[in-house]
């Protein structure tokens, strides 16, 4: 019907697309409490494990996730993104309806498995979701889609959390959690399938009149994307300090997000008097608030620019600080809080305010490289995902007595200094401005700002 955008549906389809992908990714975060407790469930037949190795099992997802980041960009502008994703997400949910299986029968090696296999999958969905948005989003619409799209991240957080809790304790028990997410997203495909398309050149039920608005507004940036066909400058980007700036905080937030995710359930469990039904809800409350503050950080950053309030350097530099210090000091704080509502509010401030990184580290790919910003990424993100699998490895080593407080404050505190450090590094060696080898002729580096100084006196000029 002409009266529906099919871009806002592509945005709604592409927003449970991570949704369910968040959910499914984080089930086990909650699942493996029950799973290695006896009496959680109210049913005696559910299955428990004696497994020592939950830091493995946890931490399993992301080897492969973070080795699909360096390769899966590349593959998203080669083949049919529709069909990829169509693929990755069929095999994300196949492999969650197969853990309670596998588990049983394999042990603690089929969830592995699974979850590595996960880990493959998903590593195509982040990079083809850009892909889509490329093509999809006008520019003027460009700041709230996206983050209307990323901002179900959080709601897939928020969802599998609490329901993943309530089922454990209840008769169905933590493996009806697996089949639940399993079967969504297996609905969401036909969704897909349906309802999607690669670019709108190629939707059946566009009209002309939008996708001639979509065309004409991406013309430009398509224009520019035909003339990247030269070689990556990898030289030049590898010796670059303002891109290891950016690696280094991607480091930061990788590293905290991570241990976040897969850890908190477990302390929660083990140190406080929180069961499994509360634990899901209180594992899933900060990410309530973080998913309105999702779409809250990107408008007023670019308010903040474009109203002269701040350079763009200084917002990258607000943001990211606020991102990294403050939850660092809640991890500090949070290692000696015994009051459950002061847990609560801890963890509110360490993952809501976490998300304002993306309006400093994240965006940062684009400022020094509008061209090569998706391979920037990857590199990053590719990086940061890696060394963040030793999170839980860590945790394991550690904290050899899950219930002993004074273990898991080191844990927060290495993680607070993470944050620190990192952010420390990326503020002071950060550029807001476009790189010298990011020009399509590649001019000598000194050309090049004279050019781009030209360019920002003619922008004032307009203005």
């Amino acid at each position: 019907m002409p009266w529906i955008k099919i871009r806002y549906v592509q945005m709604v389809l592409l927003f449970f697309l991570l949704g369910m992908s968040y959910a499914i990714r984080t089930i086990l975060s909650v699942a493996i409490v029950a799973m290695v407790t006896t009496d959680t469930s109210i049913n005696s037949d559910i299955p428990t494990f004696d497994w020592k190795n939950t830091g493995v099992i946890l931490s399993a997802f992301y080897w492969s996730y973070a080795l699909l980041q360096f390769f899966a960009g590349p593959i998203a502008h080669t083949f049919s993104p529709k069909w990829i994703l169509t693929i990755a997400m069929v095999v994300n949910s196949g492999t969650s309806l197969l853990i309670p299986i596998l588990a049983v029968h394999l042990g603690s090696g089929g969830v592995i498995a699974c979850r590595v296999i996960q880990g493959i999958a998903q590593g195509f969905i982040i990079p083809l979701v850009h892909t889509m948005l490329g093509r999809w989003a006008p520019t003027e619409e460009r700041s709230w889609i996206n983050t209307t799209v990323y901002s179900g991240c959080s709601f897939g957080t928020i969802i599998s959390m609490p329901i993943t809790g309530y089922i454990s304790a209840s008769w169905l028990g933590w493996p009806f959690s697996f089949y639940l997410f399993g079967i969504l997203g297996m609905v969401w495909c036909v969704f897909w399938i349906i309802f999607s398309a690669d670019r709108p050149a190629t939707h059946k039920s566009i009209s002309l009149e939008e996708r001639r608005y979509i065309e004409e507004s991406l013309g430009q940036a398509e224009e520019e994307n035909i003339q990247v066909n030269e070689k990556v400058p990898w030289r030049a980007i590898l010796t670059s300090l303002p891109y290891w700036a950016v690696v280094v905080g991607a480091i930061g937030e990788s590293w905290g997000s991570t241990f976040l995710i897969t850890e908190i359930p477990t302390y929660l469990s083990k140190t406080t008097d929180i069961n499994i039904e509360k634990n899901g809800l209180y594992s899933s409350a900060p990410y309530v608030v973080a998913a309105v503050l999702t779409v809250i950080y990107g408008p007023l950053a670019d308010y903040l620019i474009h109203s002269n309030v701040t350079s763009r350097k200084t917002s990258r530099r607000i943001f990211h600080g606020l991102g990294a210090f403050l939850p660092a000091l809640a991890l500090v704080w949070l290692a000696y809080e015994k009051n459950r509502w002061g847990i609560a509010a801890l963890l509110i401030v360490a993952i809501s305010l976490n998300g304002a990184m993306f309006c400093g580290y994240n965006v940062n790919h684009i400022d020094i490289s509008p061209r090569f910003s998706g391979v920037l990424f990857g590199i990053s993100n590719g990086i940061g995902q890696t060394l963040a699998i030793l999170a839980p490895l860590l945790v394991q080593f550690i904290v050899y007595d899950e219930t002993d407080k004074d273990l898991w404050r080191t844990m927060f505190v290495i993680a607070a200094i993470i944050y620190a450090a990192t952010a420390v590094v990326f503020i002071t060696y950060l550029s807001a401005e476009r790189q010298w080898w990011d020009a399509i002729s590649r001019p000598s580096k000194g050309d090049f700002q004279s050019e781009l100084q030209s360019h920002r006196d003619q922008e004032l000029i307009n203005q």
